[in-house]
């Protein structure tokens, strides 16, 4: 079996990967679900505690969460190949890589741009290029769908994890966002993550349709969304008042992996649907 040199600008060095890598081990869901969907579910031999899409990956091994690697996982199935990302593992990274263990991490997408190339970056270093530039091509004409269809809509989404955070403009989800024509409520913050979102910006931002995702570890309904809005201050605002509110399923927006893509063309669909 041959080998591939790759070089990754998070290592700053090059990394010497299997051509055809037949036993990969991916710490991250939208890695997993990339794999998957390139059509080496078969070679994916351990996953992160995260990983749940496919379901069919929740089946495999649990090698690890986003901070910490269950080494005694790893030891077992071997792999060739370890994928993970940056940020939050960054450091993660590097531990397996000191470890011996053939290690490449895919940056964090700041663009739904961003989340493409890590799609055709996962193609090169497995020996899946074609089939990954097919699928970001398709996954493009999806953007391309909803392009402006929801032109000057204003938009307030929420994630939970853990505590509420939003997005700036550095995210891929303001990203698909506004590329959709809308805009968002912290859309102009130069930051990525925006925790604890300022409930007087949110006010004088007068959300036309709230969006709101909980944890996986939470059940609540469109009229426990409301509630909760009012309670926090947010009576006023136009999404509340009108019941513009959509409660997504949990790791919708906050996956970046492929499904990624029809969950916009959902989000869209509806979001039309509630402005009628």
């Amino acid at each position: 079996m041959g080998s591939v040199r790759v070089y990754s600008e998070v290592l700053g060095d090059y990394v010497i990967v299997p051509d055809e890598p037949k036993r990969i081990a991916s710490l991250a869901p939208a890695i997993t679900e990339t794999l998957f969907m390139l059509g080496l579910g078969d070679r994916v031999v351990a996953v992160s505690l995260h990983c749940m899409k496919p379901r069919e990956a929740m089946s495999r091994p649990k090698a690890g969460s986003y901070y910490k690697v269950n080494y005694s996982v790893l030891e077992e199935v071997q792999p060739d190949l370890v994928l993970t990302t940056t940020g939050a593992q960054l450091r993660v990274s590097r531990e397996l890589r000191e470890k011996g263990y053939v290690v490449f991490p895919l940056p964090l997408p700041n663009s739904i741009y961003g989340i493409l190339d890590n799609i055709v970056k996962i193609g090169m270093i497995t020996g899946t290029l074609r089939i990954a530039r097919r699928l970001s091509l398709k996954l493009l004409e999806a953007i391309k769908s909803v392009a402006g269809r929801l032109e000057g809509v204003r938009i307030y989404y929420e994630i939970d994890l853990g505590g509420p955070v939003s997005g700036g403009a550095f995210t891929y989800i303001t990203d698909a966002f506004e590329i959709a024509g809308a805009k968002t409520a912290f859309g102009e913050e130069k930051t990525t993550w925006v925790l604890n979102p300022s409930i007087d910006l949110i006010r004088e931002f007068n959300p036309e349709v709230i969006i709101y995702e909980p944890s996986s570890s939470t059940s609540i309904s469109r009229e426990g969304v409301q509630r909760m809005m009012i309670e926090r201050g947010l009576d006023r605002v136009d999404a509340v008042l009108s019941g513009r509110l959509l409660v997504l399923e949990p790791d919708t927006l906050a996956h970046y992996g492929p499904s990624f893509f029809s969950s916009l063309k959902k989000i869209v669909s509806t979001i039309e649907k509630l402005l009628d």
